[in-house]
């Protein structure tokens, strides 16, 4: 059976950067938030509409990871949409779908095209089925495309949020950004996906939603933080792992890895999601990637963001072993394991 790889890793950023005061001080609601004591967050990158789109975030970031490649457009088999909105994030349009739009700009004639919508978990779902098609023989060199708009919710929230407690306090922490993966057949064991495990526990899905608002012309964005971010959520996705590694034969602490990815939601949270796999896993976590800081938090596409950012950064050696642990609104728990050659070049 084949194995697959990531081979290459783009990424877009709009061309505005805001300070986190800067976005705060056009909040018309009359509320007062302290959003980088408790989240970390000091900049961020929004989309100025309409110059700029999740079609052309996305087909940059396509771009950019075709340049790190050594394909072509089209050599593509396959490209997958994985973000969770499509065009300026006001106008939800979902035919044609992103990824065929994504696929005739940068000429991808040969590929077939599809969007997938996961929440803040649709890249590595994204990168779950392609793996699975890539290991079945099915294709053999996709790309994976998340254009995460979703600044339009802070909006709401600035127009509509007035408490700290209030429900819309998570939507001041979102921003924009594309990355673009390219997955294909591994050569052997120094550069290739080990494995991606996915699960929904969908109870938890009332937990976030993103509607219409029914108070202004804003989308808006509605979290119960508090319960989405208690011990047994926080400790889903290493109780996920540990199975999976039993199953294996393995343990975490046998892995060895020499990095984790987590969600970048906030600095305290990722710190707790730390603290429950040390608990979990019996074993200390290895060194973190945080870009929250800069970044925000950039939905769906927040894991290769920083990804890309450490490795450009020149902090991330050939033959790293990565460890990625996507968490989502639903609720989506998932974990990726895999040793990255090519993405370091």
């Amino acid at each position: 059976m084949n194995a697959a790889r990531l081979g290459a890793l783009g990424t877009a950023l709009p061309n505005t950067r805001f300070t986190t005061d800067e976005v705060l001080s056009r909040m018309s609601s009359g509320g007062s938030f302290e959003v980088e004591r408790i989240t970390g967050i000091r900049t961020r990158h929004l989309v100025q509409r309409p110059e700029e789109d999740t079609l052309s975030l996305g087909e940059l970031a396509a771009r950019d990871c075709l340049r790190r490649s050594n394909y072509t457009a089209a050599d593509l088999d396959v490209i997958i949409s994985a973000g969770t909105t499509v065009h300026d994030g006001f106008h939800m349009v979902f035919e044609p779908a992103a990824a065929h739009e994504i696929a005739r700009r940068i000429g991808a004639d040969n590929a077939a095209a599809y969007d997938v919508v996961n929440a803040c978990g649709g890249t590595m779902t994204a990168i779950y089925l392609l793996e699975n098609m890539i290991r079945a023989g099915l294709v053999r060199t996709g790309m994976v495309v998340t254009a995460e708009i979703i600044s339009p919710v802070t909006e709401g929230a600035l127009a509509e949020a007035t408490d700290p407690r209030d429900m819309q306090f998570p939507a001041l922490t979102l921003a924009d950004a594309a990355v673009a993966i390219l997955v294909d057949r591994a050569v052997d064991d120094a550069d290739r996906i080990h494995y991606v495990e996915m699960m929904c526990a969908s109870e938890f899905a009332p937990l976030c939603i993103a509607a219409p608002s029914d108070r202004t012309e804003n989308m808006v964005m509605l979290t119960d933080n508090k319960a989405m971010q208690a011990a047994p959520r926080r400790e889903t996705w290493a109780k996920l792992h540990r199975d999976l590694l039993m199953k294996r034969g393995s343990s975490f602490a046998e892995e060895r890895f020499d990095f984790i990815v987590f969600h970048q939601l906030g600095v305290m949270f990722t710190e707790k999601l730390a603290e429950s796999g040390e608990v979990i896993h019996e074993a200390p976590m290895p060194p973190r990637l945080r870009t929250v800081d800069k970044y925000a938090n950039t939905g769906a596409s927040t894991h290769f963001l920083a990804l890309r950012d450490y490795i450009d950064r020149g902090e991330i050696p050939k033959g790293s072993k990565i460890c990625l642990v996507p968490t989502a609104s639903g609720m989506i728990f998932g974990v990726m394991s895999a040793t990255i050659d090519s993405l370091v070049g």
